[in-house]
């Protein structure tokens, strides 16, 4: 997948004889290594803050191959603007990823997430957006998914469902950019998870199968490790009825994770909440003192020297929680990730099922960007193996 980018927040220019609206906008993979390759019809369109809200102006502009960065700028001297007012970017025609559906489409290029810019209103003084972008995502259900992103110095509150907690140490070595969102990981597994509870497929591991289908019955615990915006938690909150999710990561993801949940529209008595947590620490009351049935972790293990910790923490709420099953959801970027793997079964954490998650559209160039597929994995407690037809038999 390929992501659309605010290089510079849009920003009005006034002067005695024009309004000018510029802003620049790259396409990059998730870390940011390569460009998009093609050329590709993009549309800008400035409209009002309401998801499907009047438009004020719209131009079409091109991405050109070998590009890495594109003007776009709007004349406002003479167009009525009720402002306040945001810019949107996207693909103007063709499949999106965006469109959570288009995830297991053939030939789905180009696979694009557009952006969306905070408010701008010279009114009252806000000649240039935040730097916080939104996402936009429509699942089955057609519940609109929002995701707010910081676009400022840490990567931490970036939509990708990183474990912000050292970052990246080794970005130099992947020649990537601290700044720069990775997030093919955590958008894969909710597209995955949002065609499973709408039955439209494909397959998945029977563990996972068998944990989603519970929640027919009983209340859905949730607890996402290094959410990062809470994306998938989100998600699932808003697809599944009766569930409860618990975000936690770092404390600085706090403003975003909490502007994420305002946002959000949760289906029938599903709730989430945000509590920090470090791995270096002991759990927090508000996590050892629940049960969870499933523990989320997407794009949490590209950073080795998180890894120990991250397996101490995944073991010690498998002694609180032993029936839960733990969904990781990672784009293999370096060999040394195997680590994680090797530590799980050490702590006698099982792996019961794998699958490989395409994603939509093309892989990048670079070094961290030529996967073509995300793998899933689930991993359960040593003990007793959970009961597959929907009955816990085997666990009484």
């Amino acid at each position: 997948m390929h992501y659309i980018r605010f290089l510079k927040t849009p920003k009005i220019h006034v002067d005695d004889n024009s309004t000018i609206l510029k802003t620049v906008v790259t396409v990059t993979t998730d870390l940011g290594e390569t460009f998009y390759p093609h050329e590709v019809v993009l549309a800008a369109t400035l409209r009002s803050l309401d998801h499907d809200g009047d438009v004020y102006m719209r131009k079409t502009v091109t991405w050109t191959a070998g590009s890495r960065s594109l003007p776009i700028t709007f004349d406002l001297s003479h167009t009525d603007v009720d402002w306040p007012a945001r810019l949107h970017v996207g693909v103007r025609d063709g499949l999106r990823a965006d469109h959570l559906e288009n995830h297991y489409t053939p030939d789905n290029l180009p696979a694009l997430i557009s952006v969306w810019s905070d408010a701008l209103d010279p009114t009252k003084g806000v000649y240039e957006s935040q730097r916080k972008v939104e996402r936009r995502f429509t699942p089955f259900g057609e519940r609109p998914l929002t995701i707010w992103e910081d676009t400022g110095e840490s990567i931490a509150r970036h939509l990708w469902c990183v474990c912000s907690r050292r970052l990246f140490a080794d970005a130099h070595a992947l020649n990537a950019d601290a700044n720069t969102p990775q997030r093919d990981g955590s958008l894969a597994l909710t597209a995955h998870i949002d065609h499973l509870v709408a039955l439209q497929g494909p397959d998945t591991i029977p563990l996972l199968e068998h944990v989603l289908a519970s929640a027919a019955y009983r209340k859905l615990n949730v607890l996402e490790l290094g959410c990062g915006c809470g994306v998938v938690g989100i998600s699932l909150a808003q697809i599944i009825p009766d569930c409860n999710v618990v975000l936690t990561d770092l404390p600085e993801v706090t403003e975003i994770v909490q502007r994420n949940i305002a946002c959000m529209k949760p289906a029938l008595s599903s709730e989430v909440s945000f509590v920090p947590l470090d791995w270096d620490a002991p759990l927090p009351s508000a996590v050892s003192g629940r049960i969870f049935n499933l523990i989320v972790v997407a794009e949490c293990i590209y950073n080795t020297d998180s890894i120990p910790p991250l397996v101490q923490t995944i073991a010690a709420l498998l002694a609180k929680s032993s029936r839960a099953v733990v969904v990781v959801a990672t784009k293999v970027r370096h060999h040394s990730e195997a680590m994680f793997y090797d530590l799980m079964a050490k702590h006698g954490i099982v792996e019961d099922g794998r699958k490989a998650l395409p994603l939509p559209g093309e892989p990048g160039r670079g070094y961290a960007d030529s996967a073509e597929q995300v793998d899933l994995y689930c991993f359960r407690d040593k003990g007793p193996v959970l009961g597959r037809e929907g009955s816990d038999e085997s666990l009484k």
